[in-house]
């Protein structure tokens, strides 16, 4: 990839195109992937005339395939309230056509199936920037969540509604006074949204039909063996206790049930009360907050067995549970679960959502896969590599036979 953290890709209703975030260079790069062994770069779209700073988070394609809809950041800190952008791209032309303006520190953006409302995480983290850290007790900004309203699909015309989220009634969340939510998934038929709070540690459920916030439940806590030291020997012989704090998130096949990947997102010892942050795990729930299912160390373990395991995490999240995605392939069901610090994608069966089959994994190309993303009508799986290094930025393709 040109430059830029590669997080987040999103492919064209024909599976030919691929748009993926360049987040800290500001741009998105459209990428020609009709011929995977001849995957090339078509165009760089710059966002920078639209601001300074912009720092592009997500990206999403129109259901005809005529626009890219990106999510921006606009240079908001701890002290500094920018609004975010949605900018729509023209992908014939690669000129931004229309914006529209959200609210500070956007996050996640999902579009319906039906092409008629794209939801936006509009997270306001508060950062420091230079200390890199955030003030979770002092914030004073909450976040919200916003849905775009396309009348007809036409992305053009869109109308905005903006969803406060209150914490002051959830039982068992993390920082009440500070929501933020984090990551997007909408259902099949496209009718609920399901959002992560990944630090609030909790989980948001909206109806797009009457555009109101359902229910928030909060996630609890997992426990299980886990590698807690580093010390060069891997083994899973300590209790490891836990919230989940989900970042990806996604909706079965049939819509019923929710799969979130918990990834953890606050310091090791936040509270001081021997609770780690993030599951380390995936897990299933139904949409009233019920936890049906979860992988406990299976993860961390499947990696280990092929050396990919990275003990310098064990005291601090593990294999690190970054993001999934559902989808159908020839009349089956997967989730591919990418994990960010052990550089890999895990294949799991979802015959039975509520008991996912683990199938495998595949190293990726490159290192700490952020985003995961099946093309549309196509058997394959692409996963965007954020990578340690600035420089090198890299997508890995996954096909399901």
């Amino acid at each position: 990839m040109p430059g830029g953290k590669a997080e987040i890709s999103a492919s064209t209703p024909d599976g030919q195109r691929l748009l993926v975030t360049e987040a800290d260079n500001g741009s998105i790069s459209v990428v020609d992937i009709a011929d995977l062994n001849n995957i090339h770069v078509l165009r760089t779209i710059s966002f920078h005339e639209l601001s300074a700073k912009a720092e592009v988070t997500s990206v999403t394609v129109s259901k005809d395939g005529k626009y890219g809809l990106a999510v921006l950041r606009t240079g908001d800190t701890d002290t500094e309230a920018s609004q975010g952008l949605l900018a729509v791209v023209d992908l014939t032309t690669y000129k931004t056509v229309k914006t529209y303006e959200l609210g500070i520190g956007p996050d996640s953006i999902a579009l319906s199936p039906d092409g008629l409302h794209a939801v936006i995480a509009i997270e306001d983290e508060e950062i420091n920037k230079a200390a890199d850290e955030i003030d979770y007790a002092n914030a004073k900004r909450p976040g919200s969540i916003m849905i775009v309203s396309f009348e007809g699909g036409n992305v053009l015309e869109g109308e905005i509604t903006n969803l406060p989220v209150s914490l002051d009634h959830v039982a068992g969340v993390s920082y009440p006074h500070d929501p933020q939510p984090e990551y997007v998934a909408i259902s099949p038929d496209s009718k609920t949204a399901a959002i992560t709070l990944q630090e609030n540690n909790a989980v948001a459920i909206v109806d797009l039909q009457t555009k109101q916030i359902t229910s928030i439940f909060a996630l609890g806590t997992t426990s299980h063996l886990a590698d807690l030291k580093d010390d060069g020997v891997v083994k899973f012989t300590e209790k490891l206790t836990a919230r989940y704090e989900p970042d990806g998130i996604a909706f079965s096949a049939d819509g019923k049930y929710l799969l979130t990947a918990n990834e953890g997102d606050l310091g090791k010892n936040e509270f001081d009360d021997g609770v780690k942050a993030g599951g380390r795990n995936i897990a299933v729930w139904d949409l009233q907050g019920k936890r049906l299912y979860e992988s406990e160390n299976l993860i961390d373990e499947a990696t280990a067995q092929v050396g990919l395991y990275p003990d310098d995490r064990s005291p601090n999240k593990g294999s690190e549970v970054e993001n999934l995605t559902v989808a159908t392939i020839k009349g089956k069901t997967y989730a591919a679960v990418a994990s960010e610090r052990a550089d890999a994608i895990l294949f799991f069966d979802l015959a039975d959502p509520v008991n996912p089959a683990y199938l495998g994994l595949i190293p990726t190309a490159g290192e700490s896969p952020e985003g995961i993303h099946r093309v549309h009508g196509r058997d394959l799986f692409v996963s965007a590599d954020e990578n340690k290094d600035a420089r090198d930025h890299s997508l890995a393709s996954f096909h399901m036979t």
